[in-house]
């Protein structure tokens, strides 16, 4: 077994990033209830109503990213980090419901017909507090992305999909105001509120995606990809390769055949290589963990260790380390065959 320390776990950036996610979105915020207020505009006010969304949403983040930060303990083993993808769910959750409010209040004012005015004071001022918003987003995805925290770049998403709101809900006034229709207030309100629904379902559906931990083929992929790359003879052969996120911690594990007769020193030597190709495929703090098979008779065509005391049969040539190839279950030691799955109780 390899395992490394997790820095990326504890790392303060993360916080800093969800307290300036939490402030700035506050008075993004109350900003845009000002606007909306002024304007009388449905479009401003589901946009402002999309804010709320913001702020509950990096409540939550900044609570997550501190519980995320603990270090594992004998109650979670694999730390805290999971509570990142919970957050990024909600978000998702909480963007749909945004979106439907907004649809609700947008049908109310096509029906009841709106009534706007200082629509340049509202496009000027929405559109300096979509600038603002822009450059939190774009810092929150970059500092998600850096730093390994899938909750700070769904954050970051949010934002920037409030920003699309906002840029669309000024279209709308400048249509109204050129034109001097003003039911194309609501009517731009709902598109919006379509785009957002969809931002709300991938997030959701992403999120979801950790808690369950589903398989990343393309990080598999890079992981096989570096496995062969670096291969050494006696790496004979890889199966049951899998790897899944917690936080900023990528946990992996895979079964290694390798000569029988190597000692305790060997391994370890072997599994601290693996381990260093791992992590530099993954490109994230993280643990390792080998569990080493000894090679069989079988295995003699494809493996390239030589000289060799144990050999029963010459050395043909090496199947590499594919993705298929690496990603196929537990097998029976001696023959090969796949384990049997365990009957259900």
């Amino acid at each position: 077994m390899a395992s490394a320390a997790h820095p990326g776990a504890s790392d303060p950036a993360r916080v800093r990033a969800g307290w300036l996610s939490l402030v700035a979105g506050s008075a993004i915020c109350a900003g845009k209830f000002a606007v909306a207020q002024a304007t009388g505009s449905t479009a401003l006010l589901s946009d402002a109503l999309e804010s709320i969304v913001n702020v509950v949403a990096a409540s939550l983040l900044l609570y997550t990213l501190i519980v995320a930060a603990r270090p594992a303990d004998r109650d979670h083993p694999y730390g805290h980090g999971k509570v990142e993808f919970f957050s990024a769910g909600v978000e998702g959750a909480l963007i749909a419901v945004a979106a439907l409010a907004i649809v609700y209040h947008a049908v109310l004012d096509l029906w009841q017909g709106p009534h706007l005015r200082r629509l340049d004071l509202g496009i000027a001022v929405s559109a300096l507090l979509a600038a603002a918003n822009a450059a939190l987003g774009a810092f929150l995805v970059r500092t998600g992305r850096r730093h390994g925290s899938a909750a700070l770049e769904a954050d970051g998403h949010h934002v920037l999909t409030d920003v699309i709101t906002t840029v669309g809900v000024i279209c709308g006034l400048g249509l109204v105001w050129l034109t001097g229709y003003p039911r194309l207030d609501p009517l731009v309100a709902i598109a919006v509120a379509l785009s957002i629904l969809a931002t709300g379902w991938r997030l959701a559906r992403s999120a979801v995606g950790g808690l369950m931990d589903e398989a990343d083929a393309p990080l598999l992929a890079s992981i096989c990809a570096a496995l062969e790359r670096e291969r050494d003879d006696a790496w004979i052969d890889v199966h049951s390769l899998r790897t899944f996120r917690s936080g900023a911690v990528q946990h992996s594990d895979l079964h290694l055949a390798v000569p029988r007769y190597y000692d305790a020193d060997q391994l370890h030597e072997i599994s601290e290589r693996v381990r260093e190709v791992i992590l530099g495929a993954t490109e994230r703090p993280g643990d390792v963990i080998v569990h080493f098979d000894p090679c069989r008779p079988r295995q003699c065509p494809g493996c390239a260790v030589s000289p060799c005391p144990v050999r029963a049969a010459p050395f043909a040539a090496r199947a590499p380390i594919g993705l298929e190839r690496a990603l196929r279950g537990d097998e029976l030691l001696e023959s090969g065959a796949p384990v049997p799955a365990a009957e259900p109780h």
